[in-house]
């Protein structure tokens, strides 16, 4: 800030002798700041070069670490290269091998058409495909060490395979380091099965007289055969089964060689299975006569989870059953614990994990095959043609 100038005073200069007067003042100040000077730039100079030292050693630093890293790819390289036990990206459909582990007394593996529909994939052409059963030399021990307990099976000797995104998402590797395909296979080829390859129900046998105690036996009770449907009435699967005709087909072909005996199986994400079942129950405590007409009335109707109590108890008043009755039944819960059990059965005696679930039991001779999902009556055919052979 410039200060103010005072009212008369005039600024003068300084008389030249006067200066020289003080010259050797001024001299002693000048020698003064040459020597802070020379202390400041001394000191730099010393800045200067420990800063020179530090970007040198920082320098040496960066080259170790290139030259450390450049060692690294070239050991990776070189165990690449040299080392099988490294994985490999595999860039040729030609240099793919897809081995597919069958079982000849599998009779619902439809090993088959997934080996047709792989052989299909663009990605998977000129792959090699081998094919291999449970009774040859060796398979059951790779399956047992590779922890592969159901058939089919199929592995891959890569997961590294170009434009196979959506198959190599189900890949998971295996420990002789193969890749396994994630698939719904259900067939225990380690079990204990009969000369015609079922599997045998020992120590089941009186849980199946239990079911068919407990349970509404459809057609002849003295059946060589029992189909063991588990089911529940918001099951769209269920319906397609029933809407497929599956169930009438059989019955019609074998006649009274077989009967069915549908039990609850009321899944925890269907939000009306469990008062449904507790329903059907209640509609065959007036007339059992009339709960497989109601059963595929309800699957014909309401085939996509869309049924409702009130359209349950609908269904039944058009088949003589007392609604309010019915109703009444219902909200009181006295079927619960018996839907409950019949789920339970079938998840802890015959491994039922969904719905459909479908058991068929030679009565004869205490075989059984487990049919999971909504099959044509061609798959049940199977099963039954020979176990009645």
């Amino acid at each position: 800030m410039v200060a103010p100038k005072e009212e008369g005073v005039k600024k003068t200069r300084t008389p030249r002798k006067t200066a020289v007067k003080k010259d050797s003042t001024t001299l002693e100040s000048v020698s003064h700041l040459e020597e802070v000077n020379a202390r400041h730039i001394d000191e730099n100079t010393r800045e200067i070069k420990s800063n020179s030292s530090m970007l040198h050693l920082l320098y040496g630093v960066i080259i170790l670490l290139m030259l450390i890293i450049a060692g690294l790819a070239f050991y990776v390289w070189t165990m690449m290269g040299n080392n099988s036990s490294w994985a490999t990206a595999v860039t040729s459909n030609e240099d793919i091998e897809v081995v597919i582990y069958d079982d000849d007394r599998c009779t619902d593996c439809q090993t088959d058409t997934i080996a047709a529909q792989l052989k299909a994939l663009p990605f998977l052409s000129g792959a090699t495909f081998i094919q291999k059963e449970f009774s040859e030399p060796g398979v059951s021990d790779y399956l047992k060490e590779n922890n592969i307990t159901l058939l089919p099976a199929i592995t891959f000797n890569t997961n590294s395979i170009a434009g196979g995104t959506d198959i190599t998402n189900y890949l998971s590797v295996l420990p002789d380091e193969n890749y396994t395909l994630a698939l719904p296979a259900e067939f225990d080829p380690f079990a204990t099965r009969s000369t015609k390859g079922f599997l045998e129900l020992w120590d089941k046998q009186a849980v199946v007289e239990t079911i068919k105690t407990d349970g509404y036996i459809n057609g002849n009770p003295d059946a060589q055969i029992t189909w063991i449907e588990y089911s529940d009435v918001q099951c769209p699967f269920c319906a397609k089964l029933h809407n497929d005709g599956t169930p009438d087909a059989i019955s019609e072909k074998y006649g009274d060689d077989i009967n069915i005996v549908f039990q609850h199986f009321p899944l925890d994400f269907h939000a009306q299975a469990q008062k449904g079942a507790e329903g059907l129950e209640c509609i065959a405590e007036q007339n059992e006569d009339v709960l497989y007409t109601v059963i595929s009335e309800i699957y014909t109707k309401y085939s996509n989870q869309d049924v409702t109590i009130p359209w349950l108890i609908e269904i039944a008043g058009n088949n003589a059953i007392n609604t309010e009755e019915l109703q009444s039944c219902i909200d009181s819960g006295k079927y619960a614990d018996k839907v409950k059990a019949q789920m339970a059965r079938g998840q802890e005696s015959f491994g039922i994990t969904g719905t459909p679930g479908n058991i068929i039991i030679n009565n004869a001779t205490g075989e059984y095959e487990v049919i999971s999902g909504a099959y044509p009556a061609s798959a049940f055919e199977a099963v039954i043609d020979k176990m009645l052979e």
